[in-house]
């Protein structure tokens, strides 16, 4: 069973330490990527941050990252996640509007998860961290809830904030209640969605009550219905 756990306070940073499986398995890492290219040339393999270390004492979430690249990343995953060394940690924001519908987005056809639908949420990368090493968690909702519906986080009141650990996968989740009805939402979607050349979301999507979880969601984004909706 998934753990979700109630937090504060964050901290997380970017250690030195190297990913061991990403030098490993190089090869084979790129053999993995060069043809994942062919199928999706539009892709690219940027730097991502994985979890290497995480826990939570009295509210407080403390986490460490590693620096890799996307390709490690996604022959991990494909693989079966084989290192139970690090986890896939990323932060999502749950977007609420006026009228209680919480904002899923369906993931378009040329993205690694076409079909999925979950939370506007993205990889942690290096250009969230900051100077002293800290990594901007609320930082990478905002950039990733823009780029994907064109909403922005400044608009929004925060709410409650948890962690969710589902095995290899790690999300940090908080709440977000928008003075804007669903379907003010699916507008400003719709022009935003208009001006990108490959939008990442192919819909969104409002999720009012937990009758609506189905398979194309992953465990994480079920609990986030259950969580605030159950």
């Amino acid at each position: 069973m998934n753990r979700i756990v109630p937090v504060g306070a964050l901290d997380l940073r970017v250690s030195d330490d190297e990913w061991a499986f990403a030098r490993d398995h190089r090869p084979g890492i790129d053999r993995h990527w060069q043809a994942i290219m062919a199928e999706r040339p539009s892709l690219w393999n940027g730097e991502v941050l994985l979890c290497n270390r995480a826990a939570v004492d009295g509210g407080h979430f403390t986490a460490t990252l590693v620096k890799s690249d996307f390709a490690s990343f996604i022959a991990w995953r494909d693989w079966g996640r084989p290192d139970a060394t690090v986890r896939n940690c990323f932060a999502v924001p749950a977007v609420f509007s006026s009228d209680g519908a919480l904002l899923f987005g369906e993931m378009n056809g040329w993205t690694l998860n076409a079909g999925k639908s979950y939370p506007p949420s993205g990889s942690l990368e290096p250009k969230d961290v900051a100077g002293d090493g800290r990594v901007d968690v609320l930082g990478s909702m905002r950039t990733e809830l823009r780029e994907e519906t064109g909403l922005d986080l400044a608009d929004a009141r925060a709410g409650e904030t948890v962690v969710i650990f589902e095995g290899p996968r790690l999300a940090i989740v908080q709440r977000y209640d928008f003075d804007l009805d669903f379907s003010g939402m699916q507008e400003l979607f719709a022009v935003h969605a208009a001006r990108e050349d490959n939008p990442e979301l192919s819909s969104i999507e409002a999720v009012r009550n937990i009758s609506q979880i189905d398979s194309r969601m992953p465990g994480y984004a079920q609990d986030i219905i259950r969580h605030f909706l159950g």
